[in-house]
């Protein structure tokens, strides 16, 4: 395993903001969800705090992402190139804030591009579920590096916040390409049964999925405990209360939940074949016309930000998981950094894809 040192490098000084002089750390000009997501001060501080060393991390990832993009692009997108340094810089921003309107308007200046979004680094549109197929894989990326050099409470910690740092992220870009639909998207024509079009891309395959039915088994049993605690969550919010009123359509909706963590726990190759054909039926269920309220429409915002939060709280539940001799996840006092990070690229890419399924029919350019 790579050991690099563990302090992180501080940001300089004389670049310190307002907003940083006076705590002000994460505003709501960042992303008016950043606090329904739990992305605060405090956790902004744990980036500061409890990561790697900042300059060695971002040069890093930017060779990472420089190395799994420039050979794929020929034939992904005619055209496009990726810029080293602007990742980097990216990469920088994302990791010592503020987090503010600022860094917002960074990012949209980064992704937003002929209409459309982008990765950051590249300037020509790209499809919206490929950008989040390359964040899914980011993540990846990041979990696997903070694996090799941070302990697995650290790891579990920053490794969450980073996950949920990027899903805000990932609302930014997609702002130009997200719209209030109609009603539910047509997916009688398609290839509805595979879990998201560029899994491939996000790194995602049968070896994630094997992780995801091992693993899964240990956890799968925590599904009424994961369903109190996001439904106590949601109703104690005022941006997601309101969706729940009628105790009936309560009851249904955890139902509903406890469906979908039974089946996320699993192996989605393996034993679920039609998988990306019931999370489009979910999907469609969020939108206008789609659901048991033909008037009620989950923001796609809204679920973005929540599954930031979700994919926090995953890294937390995965860091007592381990292996043991004989090669069978188990659950232990704590377990390897590196196991960790193995384990949580699965779950959060899976997550991530998730996303890009269940925010489809918000997505104006995705047929």
């Amino acid at each position: 395993m790579v050991q690099r040192s563990r302090v992180r490098t501080k940001p300089d000084p004389k670049a310190t903001t307002t907003a940083q002089t006076e705590g002000a750390l994460v505003t709501p000009g960042f992303h008016p969800l950043a606090d329904f997501a739990n992305f605060g001060p405090s956790e902004a501080e744990m980036l500061l705090e409890g990561g790697t060393d900042l300059e060695v991390f971002t040069r890093a990832i930017a060779d990472s992402v420089c190395g799994y993009l420039v050979p794929r692009l020929p034939r992904l997108v005619s055209g496009a190139t990726v810029d080293k340094d602007v990742v980097e810089e990216w990469l920088t921003r994302s990791s010592t804030g503020p987090f503010d309107e600022d860094f917002a308007n960074y990012i949209r200046g980064l992704t937003h591009v002929g209409g459309g979004t982008t990765f950051p680094g590249m300037s020509v549109p790209l499809p919206p579920q490929m950008v989040i197929g390359l964040i899914a894989w980011l993540e990846g990326e990041i979990l696997a590096y903070l694996g090799d050099v941070s302990d697995t409470i650290t790891l579990s910690g920053v490794g969450g916040i980073w996950m949920d740092q990027l899903m805000l992220q990932l609302g930014i870009m997609l702002e130009p390409v997200l719209g209030s639909p109609n009603g539910p998207r047509d997916y009688s024509r398609g290839h509805n049964a595979e879990l998201h079009p560029y899994a491939d891309l996000a790194g995602f395959g049968m070896a994630e999925g094997r992780t995801l039915g091992e693993t899964g088994a240990l956890l799968e049993p925590a599904g009424n405990g994961v369903i109190s605690l996001a439904y106590g969550y949601l109703l104690s919010r005022p941006e997601s209360a309101g969706y729940f009123q009628d105790p009936e359509h309560l009851a249904m909706r955890k139902s509903t939940l406890k469906g979908w963590w039974t089946r996320t726990a699993a192996d989605p190759f393996e034993t679920q074949g039609n998988f990306g054909d019931y999370m489009r039926k979910v999907a469609n269920a969020h939108v206008k016309g789609g659901g048991a309220d033909p008037h009620q429409e989950i923001p796609a915002q809204l679920t973005i930000a929540l599954m930031g939060w979700v994919e926090m709280r995953v890294m937390t539940a995965l860091n007592t998981i381990s292996y043991d001799p004989a090669g069978d996840a188990t659950f232990g006092e704590l377990g390897d950094p590196g196991v960790l990070a193995d384990v949580g690229k699965a779950w959060i890419k899976m997550l991530t894809l998730q996303l890009g399924v269940l925010i489809d029919p918000y997505l104006k350019d995705s047929a």
